[in-house]
């Protein structure tokens, strides 16, 4: 009986001195984790990536379904944070990060809530969409410009077809005619996010800086204009060129890759 006893006694100790390992394990691995990044890591090309993942994706939407944006965008602030950019696991708190660099935390929730914070649309209402991640791809003959962006082709490929709604609500920053972008609107989400809609065909209606949009609230249609004078159109196919953009201490227009936030919207949608 003493034998027993003794050795559920030792049971019991190795497990809770597995557990308390584990547990010391998970702090030395965040502390390790947290302390190499630093807050200007905000403005390279990892975060700017935003290099999810399509499982990550599945459960992000599966864990944070019905949740506020902020607790998403939060969610995923701590999970690229902790996975150096490039995470595997969902992190839905952050209390290490919180409490080992504080000023990070709170400059990177302001960074992800202006990307992932006010997320409600997919932006071309179509039965069928197509887009790929070609953010910073060489543009022009040269290659010396690059793409900010996403672009996404509806099926019809028809001009004036597909309706462009907007991701998020807003106000209109920039509305009008762009030589290269066409027919564009930008509009400023209440997070702080910089959400570009360009190549439109035509307005649902005439925009002005000011006006307050909400998510949903069709904008205008896929179209192919630009790469010229105003009224230019053909000279590529008909497409939405989407950009993201946020602002930072050192860039007051950051490109974001929005590969990422639309197969987000499509999966949770």
């Amino acid at each position: 009986m003493r034998l027993i006893r003794y050795l559920t006694v030792c049971m019991w100790l190795l497990f809770a001195i597995a557990v308390f390992c584990k547990y010391e394990t998970d702090i030395l691995y965040a502390r390790s984790t947290v302390s190499g990044i630093k807050i200007h890591d905000l403005e390279g090309d990892a975060f700017r990536k935003q290099q999810l993942n399509a499982k990550l994706v599945g459960k992000m939407v599966q864990k944070l379904h019905g949740r506020a944006q902020g607790e998403v965008s939060d969610a995923i602030a701590a999970t690229m944070l902790m996975g150096h950019f490039y995470p595997e696991k969902l992190y839905t708190q952050a209390p290490l990060v919180e409490h080992f660099k504080r000023a990070l935390w709170e400059e990177s929730q302001r960074a992800y809530r202006a990307v992932w914070g006010d997320l409600e649309c997919f932006p071309v209402k179509a039965q069928e969409v197509f887009y790929e991640n070609s953010w910073m791809a060489p543009r022009g003959n040269s290659g010396e410009r690059r793409h900010e962006g996403c672009d996404l082709f509806g099926a019809s490929g028809q001009p004036g077809h597909d309706p462009i709604v907007s991701i998020t609500d807003g106000i209109v920053e920039q509305s009008g005619w762009l030589p290269l972008g066409g027919y564009r609107i930008g509009i400023r989400s209440p997070g702080g996010g910089y959400f570009y809609y360009a190549h439109l065909d035509s307005y649902e209606r005439e925009f002005q800086k000011g006006d307050t949009i909400t998510a949903g609230q069709i904008l205008g249609f896929m179209g192919n204009t630009g790469y010229g004078p105003e009224g230019t159109r053909g000279q590529f196919a008909v497409h939405l060129h989407l950009g993201i953009y946020i602002e930072t201490p050192n860039h007051p227009e950051l490109s974001v890759n929005p590969y990422w936030v639309l197969r987000y919207l499509e999966t949770a949608m």
